[in-house]
This record gives C-alpha cells, structure tokens and sequence, in this order.
C-alpha cells in the first residue's frame, strides 16, 4: 500500500471539498430564493391586511399595498393576480386562524350550547389579539354569503346538534347561523369601539345568544359565564391599531 498516495488522495479529496463549499450548489440557494421570496409574499400580505382593515378593497390600489410593502410594483405580479387574490389570501388566511381558534376551544367538548358559547369567546378572544387581521377579513367578506361558505360547516351542525338533542328549539338553522353571526360580529365591534369589559361582553351576550336559540335560562348563563371565565380575560393586541 502507497501511503504517499492515500494521503496525496486525501489532500485531493479535501481541497475538492473546499471547491464544494465555496461554490454553493443550486440546492443551497434555493432555500435562500425561498426565504426571500416567502418574507416578500408576506409583507405584501401584510400590508395588505392594515389596508384593507381600513378601507374596503375598492378603496385601495396596487400601488397603496406596494407603497405599504416596501415592494417594487412590479414585483407584486409574480405573488398575486390582482388586489382581489390578495384579498382572497388574506381571507383564508385569517379564516384558517379563526377555524383553528374554533376548534381548539371546543375539542373536548360536546354540549352543543357550550360549543356555541366558546366559540364566541374563542372569536371574541382572537379579534382582541389579531384586530387588523380580523378586520381585514371582515371588509373582504362583507358581500359574501356567509352561511355557506366551507367555515361556517361546525356551526351548522352544532345548530343542528343543538336541534337534535332538544337544546335548541323554536328557530331554523339558517336562522339560528344568522344569530350567531350578528351576535359574535357586535360583540367584537363594541369592543373594538371602546368597550373594554371582554368578560362582561361574552357573558351578557352569550347568554342572550343562547336564549335567542331557545336554550333555558339556567342552561344558557351557565354556559356564557363559563366560556367568559375562559376567553375574557384582558389580552395583548398584536397590532397597535384595533381599526
């Protein structure tokens, strides 16, 4: 064996891994590609949100996200057909949060009543955390027909649960979403407007949510003021605007 040899192979071997290490490989930049492109979608997504928070989406213009974004106008094209696939974005975006939150709260829980009160907590409780996000996504739905887009599919049949078992009684399941919407949506937005008792908010009206479904007074409170011990605790915006 020519020891001379293996060593001078050695030394060939590690110079060429050398070589290897000062000219990446176009695998060991695609990831850097993808982290640069992934925080460009996202201040764009970002942006977008505090805008349309604000404004309906007729009220904001390429350049406004672009200006927002920090992002070369040109550059928006190669993330997003227009303003409304943004917008579409956003929307499931914060949909996802919002089903997530949903689940979560209700994962062990079966009591159809119960299920409805937490989830208003739940929704209370993460529009008091992500109040542009959830803004957002309310200015960008307002046309849509809510009862059936694909998240709303859990509260349909809670409802229906509720129906079932005999909690809920004297109201049709279009009716009884309908309910739920309009009191989760004023809920939130009398906390977004100065209200500050978070508690309060989701115990009172939790429970006039459950009695409009027809469930018994006793039943109803019990339910409401448990989901506002859990969810109405003072929280920590993540956005220093609530608009």
């Amino acid at each position: 064996m020519k020891f001379g040899s293996c060593a001078r192979h050695k030394r060939d071997m590690s110079q060429a891994g050398a070589n290897l290490t000062d000219q990446p490989s176009g695998t060991s930049r695609a990831p850097r590609n993808d982290r640069r492109r992934g925080r460009t979608r996202n201040a764009l997504i970002g942006a977008g949100q505090r805008l349309f928070a604000a404004r309906s989406i007729d009220g904001v213009t390429i350049d406004d996200i672009t200006v927002a974004a920090d992002v070369a106008k040109g550059s928006f094209y190669n993330y997003f057909d227009g303003k409304e696939s943004l917008g579409e974005a956003i929307v499931e975006l914060v949909q996802g949060d919002c089903e997530h939150e949903i689940y979560a709260a209700n994962i062990d829980v079966a009591d159809p009543a119960a299920r409805i009160a937490r989830a208003m907590g739940a929704m209370v409780r993460y529009a008091g955390i992500h109040p542009e996000r959830y803004r957002a996504m309310i200015n960008l739905t307002r046309r849509r027909a809510e009862i059936a887009a694909p998240i709303n599919r859990g509260l349909r049949h809670d409802i229906e649960a509720g129906l079932g078992c005999g909690s809920f009684h004297a109201i049709s399941v279009e009716a009884g979403m309908l309910a739920v919407f309009a009191m989760i949506s004023s809920a939130i937005d009398h906390l977004r407007t100065g209200g500050s008792d978070a508690q309060g908010v989701i115990r009172e009206m939790g429970f006039m949510l459950l009695r409009s479904l027809g469930v018994v007074d006793g039943a109803a409170l019990e339910a409401a003021t448990a989901a506002a011990a859990e969810f109405g605790q003072p929280v920590q915006s993540s956005s220093p605007s609530a608009s």
